[in-house]
């Protein structure tokens, strides 16, 4: 794993980077393992799920990954990232840091994830149409790695992230990362 680096998994919702997160946590690669969702429902149990509270979460987790690199640990920062101002709260927090930012994004077929949502036990505001939607539109980075969620197991994913990231890859640009995010519209 990089030295002072943070791994962000992002992709569409059902495109299995939470089951990968959790493998690569368990395997010890990346000490600290922040899954901005996990944070959103620990900050606000009661929330709406507006967007501002989103973005409060996002914040939050950004603010807990600078302090943890600045410390010299590798952080594995779990969400979607498809929005612009989520990007972007990312690159303002690690903004004069030495900290690589690694982009590994989960690729998922609409269909697919429609199918793996409906499989799925968990309370949440998604419906299919969103899911569809979110898998139909989301904005990859050409600089990131790109992991087919539907052609391995997550274990398969998460041993191509840990061999993608000791080959000491180059960090993805946090302004055109940015860029590349979607905006609210």
């Amino acid at each position: 794993m990089p030295s002072r680096g943070v791994v962000v998994l992002s992709g569409p919702p059902c495109s299995g980077k939470s089951t990968a997160g959790k493998i690569l946590a368990a395997a010890g690669h990346g000490r600290i393992h922040l899954q901005v969702d996990a944070l959103f429902d620990l900050l606000f149990p009661d929330s709406d799920r507006s967007r501002d509270d989103r973005m409060r979460a996002y914040d939050a987790a950004h603010l807990l990954t600078r302090m943890f690199t600045d410390r010299g640990e590798t952080v594995v920062l779990e969400c979607t990232y498809a929005r612009r101002d989520q990007r972007a709260s990312l690159a303002a927090a690690l903004a004069g840091s030495a900290a690589p930012l690694l982009v590994v994004e989960f690729f998922v077929t609409p269909g697919e994830a429609v199918h793996r949502f409906r499989q799925r036990d968990q309370a949440t505001d998604l419906d299919e149409a969103l899911v569809r939607e979110r898998a139909e539109a989301f904005p990859y980075c050409a600089e990131a790695l790109r992991v087919d969620s539907a052609a391995g197991t997550p274990e398969e994913h998460a041993k191509s992230v840990i061999a993608w990231l000791e080959q000491d890859p180059q960090p993805v640009d946090p302004q055109a990362w940015t860029r590349a995010g979607r905006g609210w519209n």
